[in-house]
């Protein structure tokens, strides 16, 4: 078994929620074959895990934290990023430049770096969003729900009633569309338990150019078994036409709820779940320490 330090520049219970992520990972036994030796949060410490000796790599989770591998070093080092981080500093980008791999959960965080990387994705609790294994209720959604009406969540910041305006009079009477980056959106869905509802009992999720909700929102919809329906085409037809097939399937189904994306669902899980990502670490690390 090898052991791995968690390196952070948060106090205890301020972490990031890739350090959480990595952590819990780590613990449950998701990573094959890696344990996690401590976690640090200062330069002293590091060196006093590092003293006890019998430590494969050393994990930073964060940039702040990268600050305390030294140029000149004994040990393997490796690091995260994650979409949430604020932007790095110059320093910062130096800093993260000193490691020897450092694991990307998006493409557009290599910009600027210059060390050796690896995009690894997202990591998603499918689990916690699959209907068949955390259902939840539609009356989270109360205040704005509408049984007999078709239920669509709008998860950027796109005109709700220019996306209306494309369909006929009857399909756009129909829908119900709940916009998720509107004003009033945030405070509705203010608990994640609101957003997994919305996304197991929407008949489909409508994604443009603009702004997203949550950077992983069209995971978290395939998570949840929601099919989404792209907005950012040139013709609006190719995207009006799906909704009014949607519509009609719909009501031709008598209203009732579709039935979960199971393809969709197991895909995730396959490429983006517990496993699969722990999975993805341990390959990683094994070739970090390899290298």
């Amino acid at each position: 078994m090898k052991r791995v330090i968690l390196a952070t520049s948060a106090s205890e219970g301020a972490e990031s929620y890739g350090h959480l992520m990595i952590a819990d990972a780590l613990d449950r036994a998701r990573v094959p074959f890696w344990t996690r030796a401590a976690t640090v949060r200062n330069s002293a410490e590091l060196a006093a895990a590092l003293g006890q000796g019998g430590v494969d790599l050393v994990h930073f989770t964060d940039a702040g934290a990268a600050a305390w591998a030294p140029m000149s070093r004994e040990f393997v080092a490796s690091g995260s990023l994650f979409l949430d981080a604020i932007p790095l500093t110059s320093r910062a980008r130096d800093e993260m430049d000193l490691l020897d791999l450092v694991l990307l959960e998006d493409e557009v965080l290599s910009e600027g770096l210059n060390c050796r990387t690896s995009v690894i994705g997202p990591c998603i609790d499918v689990d916690a969003f699959d209907p068949a294994n955390t259902p939840l209720p539609r009356e989270h959604l109360a205040s704005v729900d509408d049984e007999s009406r078709m239920l669509l969540a709008l998860a950027s910041d796109e005109d709700d009633e220019a996306i209306l305006a494309e369909l006929d009079e009857e399909a756009a009477a129909a829908c119900n569309i709940l916009a998720m980056c509107s004003t009033e959106g945030p405070a509705l869905l203010d608990r994640p338990q609101r957003i997994i509802a919305l996304l197991q009992h929407a008949e489909a999720m409508l994604l443009g150019a603009g702004d997203a909700f949550h950077h992983q929102i069209s995971l978290h919809a395939a998570a949840a078994g929601c099919p989404i329906i792209n907005l950012d085409t040139e013709d609006p037809r190719d995207w009006s036409d799906q909704l009014a097939h949607l519509h009609a399937e719909w009501r031709s189904a008598g209203k009732v709820p579709r039935f979960p994306d199971e393809n969709a669902i197991a895909h995730i899980r396959k490429t983006n779940g517990l496993r699969a990502y722990g999975a993805t670490l341990a390959k990683n690390f094994d070739a970090v320490i390899k290298h």
